[in-house]
């Protein structure tokens, strides 16, 4: 089975990481494995918003070291830590929040890009949109709905 390639474009009046922490929350809820991909910085802001993004809810997460025990279904990484390509196997939806296309994973997994409403981001969505279809991804786009999730 191939991977799929979700694009969400978000209205100019969502906040990105607000965004994710409720697809988070709704992938969660869906019994789903998840690991979201993004710098350390802004992993280490995701870390401390979802603790506090809902007053009565809990998202079992952490940030994701090589090496560390996977004893979380929501792991928070940069991409050099990804080194283990075997962790994949356990989760197969991923957030992607930085600027590549993630070409070296396959198989069964859900590659959530979301698209930002502003010139440089649509930019950098479309090349890793470019890039995706090169590699025969399953490519799907839709508006991102918060009412929905």
């Amino acid at each position: 089975m191939k991977s799929v390639a979700n694009f969400y474009s978000i209205e100019i009046n969502y906040d990105i990481r607000l965004c994710i922490c409720k697809f988070i929350k709704y992938l969660y809820k869906k019994d789903k494995n998840i690991i979201v991909i993004d710098s350390s910085a802004k992993l280490k802001e995701l870390d401390r918003l979802l603790w506090s993004f809902e007053q009565n809810s809990f998202l079992p997460h952490k940030i994701y070291k090589d090496g560390n025990k996977i004893d979380t279904p929501i792991l928070l990484s940069t991409l050099n830590d990804m080194n283990n390509i075997e962790i994949f196997g356990e989760y197969k939806s991923i957030i992607n929040n930085q600027s590549a296309a993630l070409l070296k994973i396959a198989g069964d997994i859900n590659i959530y890009e979301f698209v930002e409403d502003d010139e440089t981001n649509k930019s950098i969505s479309r090349n890793k949109y470019s890039e995706y279809k090169k590699h025969n991804f399953t490519l799907l786009h839709k508006t991102y709905d918060e009412q929905a999730i």
